[in-house]
């Protein structure tokens, strides 16, 4: 039985480790949506020989993307890429100002959209990054710098969200097919 959601936007945020790829993959599948990952685009548009894509690859390589080219990807995504289908989102509006333009985007286009904030203890979050092991990445100094930004400047997103939209948090420790099956039951 295919389930439906009123939502046409699910935006996954959480802190490095929380699951939110492995969901956004679930989530997409079942609900036969797009994925959309400010991450993802920078990487695709950074491998292009092109001037924008050589741009990228030297912004990209240095830290978190900026802002303008966040709302770049987020707006060519909702009234272009994915117009007519729901969109997953994924490790996005990191800062507050990414997190204002998606919000009126979505009001502009008038399409509907959810925040699920995937929760879990620091000590499960280190753990799972190490254990990914990505190279010059998943080391403890990065790790402890990107908890520090998601401190910093995500939860201002966050927070932000709580007030203007639907927001549900899961708790991100528990299996992910559990996870899963709990952001489903929020939403449907």
């Amino acid at each position: 039985m295919e389930q439906k959601t009123k939502y046409e936007s699910i935006v996954l945020m959480g802190h490095a480790g929380t699951g939110k790829g492995t969901q956004a993959k679930h989530l997409a599948e079942h609900f036969n949506y797009c994925i959309f990952s400010t991450g993802d685009k920078a990487r695709e548009t950074a491998a292009l020989d092109s001037p924008l894509g050589r741009l990228i690859e030297s912004i990209h390589t240095r830290g978190w993307i900026p802002e303008w080219l966040a709302s770049y990807f987020l707006v060519k995504v909702l009234i272009e890429d994915c117009v007519d289908t729901g969109v997953v989102f994924e490790s996005v509006a990191r800062k507050p100002e990414e997190a204002r333009k998606l919000h009126e985007i979505h009001q502009a286009t008038e399409r509907s959209y959810v925040v699920v904030l995937l929760e879990a203890d620091e000590s499960v979050l280190e753990e799972r990054l190490l254990a990914r092991n990505r190279p010059g990445y998943d080391v403890k100094e990065k790790i402890q710098q990107r908890r520090e930004a998601f401190e910093s400047e995500t939860m201002q997103s966050v927070n932000y969200f709580k007030e203007r939209a639907d927001f549900f948090t899961v708790d991100a420790s528990q299996p992910a097919e559990d996870v899963f099956k709990e952001i489903v039951e929020k939403i449907t």
